[in-house]
């Protein structure tokens, strides 16, 4: 089935629909959800599957996908229990603000309106069920690092592999290419919202 996404102007204005395909490849600008989700110290990140068409391997947010045509912004939580086996209450979901994200590759454009939401962890290890075509891990990052890290105070953090403890040495480059802009406003957020 194709997916069909809303179009939208610069300004967040609603223009139409088109397919998903279309609207990479026109660079027209489109809904996605972003969930971090984060306890008291840490923030949870996704190491993407090595079978994923774009970005295989690289670190991102802990659950994000497009918005569809028929769905509203938070039936993007969706994304969050498809990715990783939880289940989410809406109702503890906090809308952190919206985003204006483009990633250019050759022959792709994905401008997006990312509608960035928080969510208070409080799953164990065993909690999560990957789905392994999209995501090969969960990691967890402490948040004054990763903050540092998004904001170029840092070159380096230590993540922590949530399913077997092993720790690794990760760079901004090791993520997917949002914008820089992208990197600070999340940084801002998760500042904003260490209290959840």
């Amino acid at each position: 089935m194709t997916e069909r996404l809303k179009m939208f102007d610069e300004d967040y204005r609603y223009l139409g629909e088109d397919t998903r395909e279309n609207i990479h490849k026109k660079g027209l600008w489109h809904e996605t959800f972003h969930c971090w989700l984060m306890d008291e110290t840490d923030v949870y990140i996704q190491k993407r599957s090595a079978k994923k068409k774009d970005f295989p391997g690289l670190f991102d947010i802990t659950a994000a996908g497009h918005l569809l045509a028929t769905e509203n912004v938070t039936d993007g939580i969706r994304e969050v229990e498809e990715e990783l086996g939880i289940k989410v209450d809406p109702a503890k979901l906090v809308k952190a603000g919206v985003i204006l994200d483009v990633i250019r590759l050759s022959g792709f454009i994905d401008k997006e309106f990312a509608n960035v939401f928080l969510y208070k962890s409080t799953f164990s290890p065993t909690d999560f069920s990957l789905q392994d075509e999209e995501v090969e891990g969960i990691y967890t990052v402490g948040i004054s690092e990763i903050k540092a890290l998004f904001r170029n105070e840092s070159k380096v953090v230590t993540c922590k592999n949530l399913r077997d403890g092993t720790l690794s040495e990760i760079t901004l480059n090791d993520f997917v290419p949002h914008e820089t802009g992208y990197f600070h406003k999340v940084a801002e957020m998760l500042e904003h919202q260490t209290n959840l």
